[in-house]
């Protein structure tokens, strides 16, 4: 009987696994990543649950072997559950060279892992937690105890990512709840790594549906309607401030350009109300749909003054924005200026400043603002 229920509770699990990846993918939005890195993750879990299908009707059910590599891949899992938030809290923050360090972890484990075998470091089979414990002072034991006991802390990377900005896409109370749902996962997971018997199991995939289903109503439904970033100290432009950096960014250009194009002057409009290229995942798609057009027609029309791309657009503002931000304040970092712009990779920020102003920050300023970090 139970043998049974394991099976309906894996095939249930799998197929809301996949109708959860499904419905991400199909309502994502365009410049939104969040939905398509859960929907990506998600994925994961169902390519997992496919061969314990498999196994559970063909009658096995095997134990997990605490392997080093097996609790590095959960390590993985975990801290790639870790980038999803981080997307909705600072969308844009997870450049490649921050992806690269979040994933840091798992490769100076395995990095380590290798070593400990060339020195013939020798792993014994464990099958849960419980097993292990008595054996804590043994070195390949406690290896393995400690990355177990590290699982439980990426969750909370969340709260060190720069949160008071205008592009943020939730609150507070999301950040907590999707925390605590964390922990939860992680736990139950922990949970099935002690006491690995059929009725764990089947109580560990009911926590992951619930988990799951949680994740996505506050992807799809909470974080849209229930957004309130009214307490949150947020840089916004004024209407004179608006207007200048637009100024700026068409004073060496001919005063009567705008006037020519109707679809130009939408789309000025756009930028300057809305603060568009402060928001770092703003792209030609994204313009295309505000302004209801296509991107033929888009690109055509800025190419009429003399602009070569969408990205070179984008980019005037954000620089014009970036020199505005830091004349009026001189306590401004360079980083967070940038940051603010809708940049999220210093490197690409000064590179793009110094095609745009042919000078560095330091040499436009006539200050080192470089150590303003």
């Amino acid at each position: 009987m139970i043998d049974h229920f394991l099976i309906a509770t894996i095939y249930t699990a799998l197929i809301v696994m996949l109708l959860s990846a499904s419905t991400l993918f199909a309502f994502h939005k365009s410049g939104d990543r969040s939905r398509i890195i859960l929907g990506v993750i998600i994925s994961f879990s169902v390519v997992n649950y496919i061969p314990r299908l498999i196994k559970a009707m063909d009658g096995i059910f095997q134990g997990p072997v605490l392997s080093v590599p097996m609790l590095s891949l959960a390590l993985f899992m975990i801290l790639s559950y870790t980038i999803y938030p981080i997307e909705v809290i600072s969308p844009g923050w997870t450049n490649r060279k921050r992806l690269l360090m979040l994933y840091t972890p798992v490769i100076l484990i395995l990095s380590f892992y290798g070593l400990t075998l060339l020195f013939g470091v020798e792993y014994k089979e464990y099958s849960s937690i419980i097993e292990m414990l008595p054996h804590f002072h043994d070195f390949n034991v406690a290896f393995r105890l400690f990355i177990c006991f590290i699982l439980c802390l990426p969750i909370f990377l969340i709260f060190y990512i720069p949160y008071t900005r205008k592009f943020n896409n939730t609150d507070r109370t999301w950040m907590i709840v999707y925390v605590i749902s964390g922990i939860i996962d992680v736990m139950t997971y922990l949970l099935i790594l002690s006491y690995h018997t059929k009725i764990i199991s089947i109580i560990y995939f009911h926590f992951t549906m619930a988990i799951t289903a949680l994740r996505l109503y506050m992807e799809l439904i909470y974080r849209i309607v229930d957004k309130n970033v009214t307490n949150e100290e947020i840089m916004l432009a004024s209407r004179d401030e608006k207007n200048e950096i637009l100024h700026n960014i068409i004073k060496d250009e001919n005063e009567n350009y705008h006037k020519e194009s109707n679809l130009f002057i939408r789309l000025e409009k756009y930028m300057i109300d809305n603060q568009a290229w402060r928001n770092p995942n703003l792209s030609l798609g994204m313009l295309t749909e505000e302004m209801g057009t296509n991107r033929t027609s888009l690109t055509n029309e800025i190419h009429k003054y003399g602009i070569d791309s969408i990205t070179t657009y984008i980019n005037n503002y954000r620089i014009s924005d970036f020199i505005f931000l830091l004349n009026k304040y001189n306590e401004m970092s360079i980083k967070e200026a940038f940051y603010i712009c809708g940049y999220r990779s210093r490197t690409t920020a000064i590179r793009n400043f110094r095609t745009i102003t042919g000078k560095t920050p330091t040499e436009y300023f006539g200050r080192n603002i470089m150590n303003l970090e």
